[in-house]
C-alpha cells in the first residue's frame, strides 16, 4: 500500500479532515493533498509526526506492516531477525518452524516435581 492510500484510511478511519491534519502538520492542505494523491512524497520528518499524529508507527504509514498499534516493546535485532526468517518460509513450512521453536522454548526447563 502506497502512503497516500495508507493516509486517506487513517483520515477515514479517525473522522479527521485534510485541512485539520494540515493544521498539525503546519503544512498547506495543498502539500497534504499532494501526499494523499501520491504527487508528492512526505519527508522523514513528516512522517514521523504523521505517526505521532495517528498514534501509529513509520512502518504502517510507509505500508510496511498492516499492525496500526504500536508495540508496546520494540523486537530487539535477535528478534527481528527471527521474524524475518520466518517470513521467508513458505507458508506450507510455517507451522513446522512454529513447532520446533515451541521445542526449542520447552528445551532446559526443568520439570517440577
Amino acid at each position: 500500500m502506497d502512503i497516500g492510500a495508507q493516509i486517506r484510511n487513517l483520515l477515514e478511519q479517525d473522522g479527521i479532515t485534510q485541512k485539520q491534519l494540515a493544521e498539525f502538520l503546519n503544512i498547506s492542505t495543498t502539500t497534504l493533498n499532494g501526499y494523499v494523491q501520491n504527487r508528492r512524497q512526505p519527508d522523514a520528518k513528516t512522517v514521523i509526526r504523521l505517526a505521532s499524529y495517528f498514534n501509529t508507527t513509520t512502518d504502517y504509514i510507509y505500508g510496511i506492516t498492516t499492525l496500526r498499534e504500536p508495540l508496546a516493546t520494540p523486537y530487539n535485532a535477535e528478534e527481528r531477525h527471527l521474524i524475518n526468517i520466518f517470513r521467508g518460509i513458505p507458508e506450507d513450512k510455517r507451522s513446522l518452524y512454529i513447532e520446533t521453536g515451541r521445542t526449542f522454548s520447552t528445551f532446559g526447563r526443568k520439570k517440577k516435581s
